[in-house]
């Protein structure tokens, strides 16, 4: 099956600009309350703990979104093997000549699409939410008519 490899990035280096704006991103914290600048002060991160911060930030987040898209890709290709062969035909055949993104996301989207699971879900939704918007609706028109009788 076609896909694209999520890509690893790795720490990203700060660089000059990014030192010198947190720096003077702490200076304006810090006259932004001149009589408790001390105190602001105390409760800044300096430089290097910051950049820590943000590469453990940085390492999770993307160690998250490769398990999302993992977890993406297997349930997509689990609803996929569940379809009867002329549906997984349809869309192999679609999927060999997508020409976008080959990701896990737009492979969910087409297996949703093409397995009708999609209209189904969005059935089911019109019918759960029918009687609500024919509940508004009413009151819109009850409030149109009341206020056309001043």
């Amino acid at each position: 099956m076609r896909f694209e490899r999520q890509q690893r990035y790795g720490p990203r280096p700060l660089t000059d600009r990014q030192r010198a704006a947190y720096a003077r991103k702490l200076a304006k914290e810090q006259a932004r309350y001149p009589l408790f600048a001390d105190h602001v002060a105390a409760e800044q991160r300096p430089l290097d703990q910051e950049i820590k911060r943000r590469e453990e930030h940085a390492t999770r987040w993307e160690s998250d979104r490769r398990q999302f898209l993992a977890d993406v890709w297997r349930r997509a290709r689990a609803a996929y093997f569940a379809q009867p062969e002329e549906i997984r035909m349809r869309i192999r055949q679609k999927w060999r000549t997508w020409a976008g993104p080959c990701t896990a996301t737009y492979f969910a989207s087409m297996v949703d699409v093409e397995s009708g699971e999609q209209a189904r879900r969005l059935a089911r939704l019109e019918a759960e939410f029918a009687p609500v918007r024919e509940r508004i609706w009413r009151q819109v028109c009850a409030e149109r008519s009341s206020t056309l009788d001043l």
